[in-house]
Parts: structure tokens; sequence; C-alpha cells
């Protein structure tokens, strides 16, 4: 016969296990006279924690096949739960004296009570001045999440007299209870359906606040049940906490205040310091690379190919299967480039310029993932100095005011580098996203196939060391999604291939496997000697161009000490090198130059 509890306390733990056996040592040692469980719900990557709770009694533990997110591991641990009420618990908190029994009375005595949270206290017995919040609205948004709440400080959603002035005596009705600890009975949980899984972080209580609320009943905090809370520390290992924050609240008021209050209730409260900065880089470079566009954009003989391929793909209905001849004439650039100018210069009525603002455009859409890659693999400071670098870059401008094929390269290659960092890190559905940007790279330019080693050499690693993000690849449904991806792009090369002999993917694979042998071996140039300096030459001319165009010893400085810092980051970390951003960065780079010597 199953067992029945007065209380069913759920805990959620994500990689703070520490923190979780300090809270359950807590709960064990509380001088509560109820009966309770405790549910750990572990959406962790890793199973530490279960060998370490199994000494103690009434804790059972479930393992989330992945990340649920706080609302999602709670409403799995209420299915499992046998207790009348349920006491949802952050892992960084500690329970003190009979807490749990003193919010179990006060919401037993009262069937209109729908929800009780304890006072959070600092680990002084302090209360926190923040914990009780009054209703999120459009309004109070405004006041309390933009630049306003430092106009007026006193006019957020954090501020409630009756709160401020509390004896802390008497429980208090209030109109949010805070996420880090809850009692509600299971009946009327499971009424409103749990938490919101669509609240992956922050949010969670408000909503459930509001609709506990919207039915009539009432919450409160009881000063009488204190518990310790160690704020952030679960939140503190997510890197993306920021973007989960905005993105539930605008979920959160959506949903309670429709579209079109939420749309313009975040574009106020985006309006920050990054915002306005970024806003700015992202201006200049458009700017730079649409200025006298009219009389001074770059045009070569390889770009009127294209736009004769394009205008007869328009015109004539001529569908190119292949693009340009490379420095072989039996081997092609891909067609893609043609596509994808055929429709800037079919919106823009066949003016010529609609290519220079198609790759313009591209440029500002490289210069904002620079600023997201940055901010996502190292700091937002970072990926706004990553930004404004890639936006004014000299060689950079040049490239994306031309409409020709390579200008686009770096809004895709930023997205196969994302790609492959979400991929290592356990994000096994980027896969086929990296297979689809490997066949538009192969598209664009040749050259940049050397992209596609680095991606071999990870795969390679994965399986000789039996990782989780290659064994994960062994199921049918991501074998088929990753060969739709690849070949989707490569459908016109493939049909061309198919009554020319295999040109473009056959032999030209026979042909990368020659090349690196052919560095070694004399040329018209000369000799080995002779290639390397013109090798060299190349790089320091380029490196100039690239950072800072007026002085070549300068730009070399900043590009070896950029190279230093970088290797300096990757030997100073000391988790597995391959799930590391910072060794996937140096990695690609040290390919990517690799591929520049060998193809000379």
């Amino acid at each position: 016969m199953n067992k029945s509890f007065e209380v069913s306390i759920i805990i959620v733990n994500y990689n703070v296990e520490r923190k979780v056996l300090n809270c359950i040592k807590s709960l064990v040692n509380s001088k509560s006279k109820i009966n309770f469980e405790i549910i750990i719900i572990d959406n962790s990557e890793f199973n530490n924690l279960e060998k370490f709770i199994k000494k103690f009694s009434n804790v059972r533990y479930f393992k989330a096949l992945k990340n649920l997110g706080f609302g999602g591991g709670n409403n799995l641990g209420a299915k499992y739960a046998k207790g009348e009420y349920l006491f949802f618990l952050n892992p960084d908190t500690l329970i003190v004296d009979d807490a749990i029994e003193k919010l179990y009375k006060l919401i037993k005595s009262d069937n209109k009570i729908g929800i009780v949270s304890p006072l959070l206290v600092d680990k002084n017995l302090q209360p926190f001045s923040t914990q009780s919040r009054k209703e999120l609205t459009p309004i109070n948004a405004i006041f309390s999440f933009s630049l306003l709440r430092k106009l007026f400080p006193q006019k957020n959603i954090y501020s409630d007299p009756f709160f401020e002035n509390w004896d802390y005596k008497k429980p208090i009705e209030v109109d949010t209870v805070p996420g880090a600890a809850l009692m509600i009975s299971k009946k009327l949980f499971d009424k409103v359906n749990g938490f919101d899984e669509r609240f992956f972080l922050y949010f969670e209580e408000n909503d459930l606040s509001k609709r506990i609320k919207e039915l009539g009943f009432k919450l409160y905090i009881n000063p009488n049940a204190k518990v310790i809370h160690e704020v952030g520390q679960s939140i503190k290992q997510i890197k993306t906490r920021d973007s989960y924050f905005e993105k539930s609240r605008f979920l959160y008021l959506k949903k309670h205040y429709g579209l079109v209050k939420a749309l313009f209730t975040e574009s106020i409260l985006r309006i920050n310091k990054t915002s306005v900065v970024l806003s700015f880089i992202l201006l200049s470079a458009f700017f730079l690379r649409i200025v006298n566009l009219s009389v001074s954009m770059p045009f070569i003989g390889d770009q009127g190919w294209f736009y004769l391929s394009a205008r007869d793909m328009l015109i004539e209905g001529k569908i190119p299967l292949v693009g340009i001849t490379s420095s072989h004439t039996w081997l092609h650039q891909g067609p893609l480039w043609t596509y994808m100018l055929s429709v800037a210069l079919l919106l823009g009525k066949f003016n010529p310029l609609s290519g220079g603002i198609l790759t313009a455009i591209f440029g500002l859409g490289s210069t904002y993932l620079m600023y997201k890659l940055g901010s996502r693999l190292f700091s937002q400071r970072t990926g706004l100095i990553a930004a404004s670098l890639y936006a004014v870059s000299p060689l950079i401008v040049f490239f994306e005011r031309i409409p020709f094929d390579p200008s686009v390269i770096p809004f895709f290659t930023i997205l196969y580098f994302y790609a492959v960092f979400k991929w290592v890190t356990g994000n096994i559905k980027f896969f086929p996203l990296i297979l689809f940007l490997i066949a538009i790279l192969y598209n664009l330019e040749l050259a940049t196939f050397t992209l596609f080693f680095p991606f071999i050499l990870i795969l390679i690693y994965g399986f000789v060391k039996r990782k989780n993000f290659v064994i994960k690849l062994l199921n049918f449904k991501t074998f088929i999604y990753s060969l739709i991806s690849l070949l989707i792009p490569m459908i016109p090369i493939l049909i061309y291939d198919f009554s020319n002999g295999f040109k473009q993917t056959v032999i030209f694979l026979g042909w990368i496997i020659y090349k690196p042998f052919s560095f070694l071996i004399n040329h018209s140039s000369g000799n080995l000697t002779s290639n390397v300096n013109i090798i060299v030459s190349f790089i320091l001319v380029n490196i100039q161009k690239l950072i800072f165009q007026t002085n070549l010893l300068l730009a070399v400085i900043i590009f070896l000490s950029s190279v230093a810092l970088l290797m300096h980051l990757v030997f100073e970390e000391k988790s597995d090198k391959i799930t590391n951003s910072k060794f996937l960065l140096l990695f690609l780079l040290i390919i990517s130059f690799a591929g520049i010597l060998l193809n000379q």
C-alpha cells in the first residue's frame, strides 16, 4: 500500500549538488512534526547527486531526461508527489526550525488561502526586502526594469509601502509569492495545470500567483516560518540567464495582457546602455557599407558573370546548376550566390546596387551575430568590442560593399562556429545545422571547405573518446535530418555532377587530399621558399587590412596579442577542452590558417 504524506517537498537541482545535500540535511534536522517526503528532480547532465542521497530516508530521486527548467522540473516532481500539499523549494535554501509545520498549519486554517510562502532571510536571519512584489503589469514592468527605475527608484514592482512597514509578526497578504519557497495544495496545483512550462526560467511564480488569485484565492507570506535563501546559486550556472529573463518576461506580459501591450512594453524595457551602444555599432556598420555605394561600389569581372547569370535566370528561366569556374577551370563555385543575387535584383527592379545592398544587409547581420557570439562565449563587453571591430574593419567593409559570393561568407561562418559549439556542449539538434551550413559555405566558395576539417576532427575525437555529443547522434531520426540538411543545398551541384563525371564532388574530394602535398612541390613561382614568402606576405597584408590599415606593425601586434591571450585562456581552462568555447575558437583559427598555407 502506497504511503501518503501531508506534504511533498519538491527540489529541482541544476549543477548545485552540494546545495541540495545541505538543503536535505536542514529538512531532516528540522523540528517539523508533520509527515513529509522529499522529491529530487535532477535537471543536471550527470547523475552525481543520486549516490549521495541514498542514505536519506523519505527522499526519492528522479533524473530528468533533459533540462526541463524550473517549472518543468517542479511539474515532474508534482506528478510523483503523494502529499496532500506540495512545497516547492529552491536547492539554495535552508529550513529554519519548524518552518514547514507553520506553513502547513496556516494554509490548512483557511480554505481561501491558495499559496503560502515563508519569510526568506539571509544567513543572519535578516529578511530580504524584495521578496514581496506587486502584480507584474506593463506599467509596473516599465518602472521596474527600464531606465526609469534609476529616475524613480520608489516606483517599481518591488515597492510595496504596506510590506515595507510590516512588523513581521503576522502573515501578510501579497500579490505574488517568491518562487524560492511556496506551499500549495496538490488539488489546486493540478486544477491550474501546475507551472506553465513555457517559462523555462523566471516569472513562473508571477504567472502561477496571478492564475491562483484569479480563481479567488489569497496568497500569504508567513513571517513565523523562516527559510534561509542563498540567492541565485543555481541560476549562476546558466550563462544565458539574461536571455531567459527577457523571454519569460515577454511571455508573461503577452499571456496576460496581449501581444500589443507586451511588444510596446518590451520595446521600452530593452532600451539600456548595451542596446544603445549596440544600435550605434549596427548603424555605423550599415552606414560604412552603403555610403556612396552608387559611385564607389567595386565591380570586377567575376561579379559581372553572376549578374548575367542572375539576369538570365530571371528573364529566360535558365537556372544554373553551378557557378563561375574556379582557378581550375574544371571546377566550379556553387550556384547559390546566383540564386541570392536574383532575389535582390528582382526586388530592386534590376538596379545593380541591389546586390551591394544585399551584402550590406548580410554585413549588418554578421555584426550582430558577432556581438551575440562574443556575449555568449565570453561576456557582453567582449561581444560589443567584437562587433565594433567587425563593423569598422577596413578589409571586411571593403568586401561587404562588393556584391560577390565571398562577401556573405562571414555571416554563415559565425553561425557555423556557434552551431559547432552548441553541438559539442550537448545540443544534438545543432548537428544537422552544421552540415547545412557546410553545404551553404561550399556553394559560396570552395575554399571554405577548409572549415569542414575541424568538424571532422571533432567528430573523430568524439567517437574515439565515446563522448555524449557523438554517441547521441547514433539514431535514425538524427541521421535522416542530417542527410536532408546536407543534400538540400547540394541538389543543383549533384544534378550537374550526374552529367559531368562528378567533378564537383568525388573528384574534388580527391583533389583536396592531393592539395596539401602539392605545397611541398616546386611551382612556377619558384621553390618552397618562394611559396612560403608569398604566403607570409599575403597573410601580413591582409592582417593589416583587417585590423589597422595604416600601420602593419601595430596590426600584427594586436593580432598576435589576441592570439596569445586566447591561448592563455584555453590552457587556463581545466574542463574538457573540446567543450571549451575558447579552445574551439583557437582550433578553428589554426585550421583556417593551415588552409591558407596548404592552399597557397
